[in-house]
């Protein structure tokens, strides 16, 4: 990706990023999810800027407070294509942590300060190492799990709402801190906003971008549309969904295009 710098009064962080969102509009969507099963269950969550602040500091308090994320600490995310996992990484870069990616998680391959994962083996193997490990449910609306919750693990789903509605960081990462990990690329902290103004440079100011766009892609496709004030739509299967999401949610961008 070509580095470009970002220009005078642009964001410098993801808080940032998030406070300018709301500042400028806090009611307008930034955040659509359609799931798979829309055609059937007509699951979709619409987060406006205020709303994803909310479930994005809650997010950051959680992490803080109950495993001292913060820089130089490591979130390992074991989690599809999601609204929820992207509120993890916002939240995660909000502590000033970083967050790893990929098929390690799931082996054990890869070590991590916290783990968090949707998949109960994964979170029973995570606890029985003692890692600090998370569970997230992905069902609509889920208030809990489930029973498949492993001992020694934190239910995301049962605990979130205790948290503060707004964050600030304990401490500041260096801007050489990875931010970001997945396989062989590493994104600084420094570099999030900047390489996501690049990615989205050919796309319009308050673009509308559908996208379907794994984690390891946040860079290119939610912060990229975020950083030129626009918003995202995202669902698991692109070519399931695309179409129905083109007709009804006036998408300007699609990614693939």
């Amino acid at each position: 990706m070509s580095r470009v710098s970002l220009p005078p009064g642009a964001p410098r962080s993801v808080p940032a990023l998030l406070q300018r969102l709301v500042a400028d509009d806090p009611g307008t969507p930034r955040l659509t999810w359609y799931a798979a099963e829309h055609a059937s269950t007509g699951e979709r969550i619409e987060l406006s800027a205020r709303v994803l602040g909310t479930w994005v500091a809650k997010t950051a308090n959680l992490l803080e407070e109950e495993f001292d994320v913060g820089p130089g600490r490591t979130v390992g995310l074991d989690l599809p294509t999601h609204w929820r996992t992207l509120v993890l990484q916002l939240a995660t870069w909000s502590t000033g942590a970083g967050v790893v990616l990929g098929e390690g998680l799931r082996t054990g391959a890869t070590d991590v300060d916290v783990l968090v994962s949707a998949t109960p083996e994964v979170l029973r193997r995570s606890a029985s190492t003692g890692t600090d490990t998370v569970a997230v449910a992905l069902a609509p609306l889920a208030r809990a799990f489930g029973d498949d919750l492993p001992d020694g693990v934190l239910d995301y789903a049962r605990t979130i709402t205790g948290y503060g509605d707004h964050h600030s960081p304990l401490a500041q990462p260096l801007p050489t801190d990875p931010a970001l990990v997945a396989g062989a690329t590493t994104v600084a902290h420094a570099d999030l906003l900047a390489d996501a103004l690049a990615a989205g440079a050919a796309w319009s100011v308050g673009v509308r971008l559908l996208t379907s766009a794994p984690p390891a892609a946040v860079v290119g496709s939610a912060l990229a549309a975020w950083v030129r004030a626009g918003s995202v739509v995202l669902v698991p299967d692109l070519e399931a969904l695309g179409q129905h999401v083109r007709d009804t949610e006036r998408v300007t961008q699609v990614q693939p295009a």
